[in-house]
């Protein structure tokens, strides 16, 4: 009885296995597509842009809040300052922020507590980058005059015509 067992157990398998399967298909080698196939190819194109923003800090032009109290204004001292020749091109990493200062030019603050005034193309106002600027990053990684443009969150585009150095100047009065 247990031979009967055992060769049943044994048989069922092979009735199962009977069921023939197919072998996989051949890998094909993929080249270069023939005239007639390019067609059907799909071409894809990846672009990168880096956006850098600069936040402004408040200066007399753009604060539209309340001013300090009577006592702190009446302690300080503008700051007088004079324009001096600057490079074409400023870093985007030396870039630490701007303030609006005039009608027509911002200020740009670097790393290196330099201020370059950036005198805006005609036809921008410096008020319009009250909330700071946008910058689209460079093949050099540098914000040149007469060649990059910075955005405003207002939707405003301006090229920068010309960078002047400002330096603090003691009045000996």
């Amino acid at each position: 009885m247990l031979t009967a067992a055992f060769l049943w157990i044994m048989a069922a398998p092979v009735a199962d296995a009977a069921v023939p399967v197919a072998a996989p298909e051949p890998l094909v080698a993929v080249g270069a597509p023939s005239p007639d196939q390019a067609s059907s190819f799909w071409q894809v194109v990846i672009e990168q842009q880096l956006i850098i923003r600069v936040p402004a800090q408040r200066s007399q032009l753009n604060n539209f809040a309340a001013g300090p109290s009577p006592s702190r204004r009446a302690t300080e001292l503008p700051i007088v300052w004079k324009e001096k020749k600057a490079p074409k091109c400023v870093s985007m990493r030396n870039i630490l922020g701007m303030q609006a200062v005039q009608r027509d030019s911002i200020d740009i603050i670097t790393r290196q507590n330099q201020r370059l005034r950036a005198q805006l193309n005609r036809g921008c106002r410096a008020l319009d980058f009250y909330a700071g600027f946008y910058m689209q990053g460079s093949k050099d990684g540098r914000l040149c005059e007469d060649r990059d443009q910075i955005h405003a969150r207002t939707g405003a585009k301006c090229e920068i015509d010309k960078f002047r150095l400002m330096v603090p100047v003691r009045e000996d009065d």
